[in-house]
């Protein structure tokens, strides 16, 4: 396979104002941009613990990654990993290890989400399992990391966070969007049209587009729906958040 590189990194401490001063750390931002190449048909696949995902497509051929941390702790707490593999390229938020049983594996899938309720949160720490495998125990800090994806529409595109939202602004391609206490949302253009699989166990489902419903008291609701010819994929799953299927708005 071949895979085209480069990061480009930077960092900038934000003071509070003389009203907050002694009373808050300043806020530290540390932004990571990767850029890439992989053959068509391949996956970009991004994996956060706390923070946003939103995927856009790419103007161009390449795919850029930019990984934004913000927070009052030390922005090497958490590192952004990229694995490189036969399927496409898979970039991770690690967190310092709260387990060497359980050592955080960044581990490359072909699709999935999380395991429930064997992924797990408290204050300090999170136990992330996902469907593949991947995942480990975590040490949670004041970071956050907030992801801006755009890749070119040949490319397929897999979402996950622990906590925080995951928007897929993608008309054409393959979308899988997971979230545990967050919102998921997929644009979809009518046109295309897609197959849907929707699934969120406590959250409510929102669609511009008819899906079939289906309430069970013990794992939430499920909705599911083909429309249009294309032969496009959706999948979109969350714990505790809501469900977001939304027509493309055409500009005039």
């Amino acid at each position: 396979m071949k895979l085209l590189a480069f990061f480009v990194t930077g960092t900038v401490v934000l003071l509070a104002g003389p009203a907050l001063e002694g009373m808050r750390a300043p806020t530290v931002q540390e932004e990571m941009r990767w850029h890439g190449w992989v053959p068509a048909g391949q996956l970009v696949e991004i994996n956060n613990v706390h923070g946003n995902v939103r995927a856009e497509t790419a103007a161009g051929d390449e795919i850029e990654v930019i990984a934004l941390k913000e927070g009052s702790d030390d922005p090497q707490q958490v590192a952004i990993e990229v694995v490189e593999h036969k399927w496409g390229v898979t970039i991770c938020a690690v967190y310092p290890s709260a387990n060497a049983d359980h050592p955080f594996d960044c581990r490359p899938s072909h699709g999935g989400g999380f395991r429930l309720p064997a992924t797990a949160t408290s204050d300090s720490e999170a136990h992330i399992r996902w469907d593949n495998g991947g995942g480990g125990d975590v040490l949670l800090n004041d970071l956050r990391v907030d992801f801006v994806v755009r890749l070119p529409k040949r490319l397929r595109f897999i979402g996950r966070t622990i906590d925080g939202r995951v928007s897929a602004h993608l008309d054409d391609q393959d979308v899988e969007a997971h979230s545990v206490l967050g919102d998921v949302s997929v644009d979809m253009n009518p046109s295309v049209g897609a197959e849907v699989r929707a699934e969120t166990a406590m959250g409510q489902v929102t669609s511009d587009f008819p899906l079939q419903l289906k309430s069970d008291h013990n794992h939430g609701l499920f909705a599911s729906g083909h429309f249009g010819r294309g032969r496009r994929t959706v999948r979109m799953k969350t714990g505790t958040g809501n469900i977001y299927l939304e027509r493309v708005r055409q500009a005039f």
